[in-house]
């Protein structure tokens, strides 16, 4: 069955993206924790989206690398059919970079970026993103979501945007997006992912 790794946002743990994960298909959901505190939770790293742009970028790369490190080891005790990375917040910015290691086979993005001036290379394999972002997100803008998306299709990699026209960054505007997502992303059909996108209300 599929290995679905989910990474939370700032200020949370591995049980935020819980309640909002649902499906009949069957996987192997793995929650991690980040490793530094934040607040009453963790965080993958220390900066921020709308901080220093290239420390941003360090932090994420460190981040991912050390999640594959996890996935490497999830191998060697799990069967598995494909490696799916789920992120939201600051997550997403990991799962983001992480399309572009080789090492997953889809990634699901909420409300995350990368900085413009990250460059996605060309996929060395066929990585497919479903990216959900909401217009009303006064923490990671729209139009940084969006423009990420378009960057990674630009490159080359099959990119399916979900637009929720009334949500912020919260999940509780956003949450309800997700489980369709990851439906998608486990979704066998690939067609029409590169320019296909949707947008919705907020629940």
């Amino acid at each position: 069955m599929p290995l679905v790794l989910l990474l939370h946002g700032v200020g949370a743990d591995e049980t935020q993206l819980g309640p909002y994960v649902s499906s009949n298909r069957p996987m192997r959901l793995v929650f991690l924790r980040g490793g530094l505190a934040s607040g009453n939770g963790f965080q993958w790293f220390r900066a921020r989206y709308k901080g220093n742009a290239a420390q941003l970028l360090s932090d994420v790369s460190r981040a991912a690398s050390e999640i594959v490190t996890v996935l490497d080891q999830i191998a060697t005790q799990r069967l598995y059919t494909e490696r799916i990375v789920v992120g939201y917040s600051q997550g997403a910015h990991i799962a983001w970079w992480l399309a572009t290691t080789g090492r997953v086979d889809r990634v699901v993005a909420m409300s995350g970026a990368l900085p413009a001036s990250f460059k996605p290379p060309r996929p060395s394999r066929a990585v497919r993103i479903e990216a959900v972002h909401g217009m009303r997100d006064p923490v990671i803008p729209y139009g940084a979501g969006d423009a990420t998306a378009r960057a990674f299709q630009a490159a080359g990699y099959p990119v399916h945007m979900t637009t929720l026209r009334l949500a912020g960054h919260g999940l509780s505007s956003m949450g309800a997006a997700l489980a369709p997502a990851i439906e998608r992303a486990l979704s066998n059909s690939a067609a029409g992912l590169a320019t296909k996108s949707s947008s919705l209300g907020a629940r």
